[in-house]
């Protein structure tokens, strides 16, 4: 009897995850109704990270009318309760007022996620105290987190690691690398000079609105690094696309379609230099 009830107790755990991964799929393939009908009851149980997916729902009207209130409600709540994710779309956020105070907790908030071992996360809070911004400027410091996140796969945070030590000292923080700090990797035309003749990101859209662009990259989640970057050098009417990944060839960019969800891979990403991309992107 003993046994029978604890089975029976597990079982609507199990329901719960198992929603709450299919709810993941459904929003990441764009089947938002299915996506809501999942994730709500899980986040009425309490999930942090159905609460955070919802949140994304919510702000960009995705399926349901769009509740900016309500988004942010979900978000807050979901990162007090521990949620990297939503942790380290706060900071985002926070960090994007430009004020000192919400500066320091954006910080506190990167902190946080970066310790459950979110890798966006570990690079923004080396970001952080390579400019000194919500935090004591500290080079030793933004070192550390670089190389965490470099060491869980972030190319972005091997880069700024090797610019940061190339540099030496108490040198500013390198251009193109810790001068942006944001849910995405916005390069200068001095990073894509940087790059490679030969390297090349997976392009996956290009559109007129940059909000697009940027609600897009919020929807899903990344095993690599996620360029935003001009698409044009037309001054008036610029276009915005979304780059995945930084690659040496052409050859491994097409074998890493396989990491993006089927929604995405129905767009036909192809491969584009990036130096090219960076004589669009002005000085």
């Amino acid at each position: 009897m003993t046994r029978l009830l604890a089975m029976l107790l597990i079982l609507p755990t199990l329901a719960l995850a198992d929603a709450l991964v299919d709810g993941r799929i459904a929003l990441q393939m764009g089947d938002y109704d299915k996506a809501h009908a999942l994730l709500e009851p899980v986040a009425s149980a309490g999930n942090p990270r159905a609460e955070f997916y919802l949140s994304l729902m919510y702000q960009d009207g995705l399926g349901v009318p769009a509740d900016p209130a309500r988004a942010q409600r979900l978000l807050q709540h979901a990162a007090k309760a521990g949620d990297a994710m939503a942790q380290y779309n706060l900071a985002n956020q926070l960090l994007s007022q430009d004020n000192g105070a919400d500066a320091h907790r954006a910080a506190d908030l990167y902190r946080r996620a970066a310790k459950q071992g979110l890798v966006l996360a570990q690079h923004n809070l080396g970001s952080l105290y390579a400019l000194g911004k919500g935090v004591p400027r500290d080079l030793t410091e933004a070192r550390r987190w670089y190389a965490m996140a470099a060491r869980n796969g972030s190319q972005r945070s091997a880069a700024a690691l090797a610019e940061l030590d190339r540099l030496g000292g108490d040198s500013a923080p390198p251009s193109g690398v810790a001068s942006r700090v944001s849910g995405l990797m916005v390069p200068d035309r001095d990073w894509f000079d940087r790059q490679g003749q030969k390297d090349v990101t997976l392009q996956l859209l290009a559109t007129s609105g940059r909000e697009q662009a940027e609600a897009l990259y919020r929807r899903h989640h990344w095993k690599r690094d996620v360029l935003l970057y001009r698409a044009n050098a037309s001054a008036d009417k610029p276009l915005w696309a979304l780059g995945y990944g930084v690659f040496p060839s052409v050859q491994a960019a097409k074998r890493a379609l396989a990491e993006l969800p089927g929604a995405l891979r129905k767009n036909q990403p192809w491969a584009r230099n990036l130096r090219e991309i960076g004589r669009l992107t002005g000085d």
